[in-house]
């Protein structure tokens, strides 16, 4: 699939609110197999949970329709943590997650952070190549999680 130069990339608003937890979730619940709500609590109001100073969510919009997500959340005064990051199943492998990791690292930038950390699941090898091939650096893994980090300057 071509990316769809058409997807809008904005901080989540209560009309799309819903849509971004599902796709979320969605996601989860394809790679663990289930959800489990108590992991996941910025998810019940997401507005509340990312629109403090340090975070933002991100959404992508594509046809009046989420199509993906990505956040970053507040770790030090020049330290963000990216989180969140999904795409629908139908827009993956279309260069939809580069563009919402780089809309995320501008954002970052702009802000003021230095350098971006996250994790991801050892199992999800897709996702840790893709970090990688964005420039993060594994920094340690914990024997669950490959933990990555990424200078902004």
């Amino acid at each position: 699939m071509k990316i769809p130069e058409e997807i809008q990339f904005q901080q989540i608003t209560e009309e799309f609110e819903n849509e971004a937890r599902e796709l979320v979730l969605k996601g989860l619940e394809e790679r663990f197999g289930f959800i489990d709500p108590s992991y996941n609590p910025d998810l019940r109001n997401i507005i509340q949970s990312y629109t403090h100073e340090g975070a933002v969510f991100l959404v992508g919009i594509y046809d009046k329709r989420v199509v993906c997500s990505g956040a970053i959340s507040f770790e030090t005064q020049t330290v963000g943590r990216v989180g969140r990051m999904s795409v629908l199943k139908e827009y993956r492998r279309a260069g939809v997650a580069k563009r919402m990791i780089h809309c995320l690292e501008s954002w970052a930038i702009q802000y003021g952070y230095q350098q971006l950390v996250l994790e991801t699941n050892n199992e999800w090898h897709n996702a840790i190549e893709f970090y990688k091939d964005r420039g993060y650096t594994l920094s340690f893994n914990d024997g669950k999680c490959s933990h990555f980090v990424k200078d902004l300057l």
